[in-house]
């Protein structure tokens, strides 16, 4: 795996479709927070799994694409995650608030304006597009997907995030 994508993979939150934005206003918050997001700690529960995952995400014409891949042993720890993460969403859904970083609050808006969402599974993890064929719509998922593109680069760029060093996974070492 390149270890210049490491790490942080939120091409798995097809699952915060619930994640309406109930947190502080938009751009109060960072990008990403693993620590705290109610949506994102999930994964950092799970011991090795940010770690041992892969993502990309690209604009497309009409949206843009996510592309996840689990290291070979953390398929569990991936599947867990992720019922969990569905059990904070309809916990959202319930009107229960929470804190959302500021990636699950716009991925939420995205869901509420009408954003087609197509989660497919394969052998090693997940393929997510997100599309639109409304103009307006279009334009908020790219917004999206370009500040999660610069954030993530950001965050490789710095070698680390939230205290998950990329070189801590034998499959990721540092170049």
């Amino acid at each position: 795996m390149n270890s210049k994508r490491t790490a942080l993979v939120f091409g798995v939150l097809v699952l915060t479709a619930f994640a309406i934005p109930l947190a502080a206003a938009p751009g109060t918050t960072p990008w990403f927070d693993l620590e705290n997001c109610s949506m994102c700690k999930n994964m950092t529960a799970e011991e090795g799994l940010m770690e041992a995952m892969e993502w990309e995400n690209h604009l497309t014409k009409d949206g843009m694409m996510s592309i996840t891949v689990v290291a070979a042993g953390y398929e569990e720890a991936y599947e867990r995650s992720m019922k969990h993460m569905k059990a904070t969403g309809e916990k959202l859904m319930a009107g229960e608030e929470m804190y959302l970083c500021g990636f699950c609050q716009s991925y939420g808006g995205l869901h509420m304006s009408g954003a087609n969402f197509e989660h497919i599974k394969t052998k090693t993890g997940t393929v997510e597009l997100v599309t639109s064929h409304d103009p307006a719509v279009v334009a908020k998922i790219h917004a999206h997907g370009q500040t999660t593109i610069d954030e993530y680069n950001k965050m490789v760029a710095a070698g680390s995030h939230e205290g998950h060093e990329h070189s801590e996974h034998p499959e990721h070492p540092k170049n």
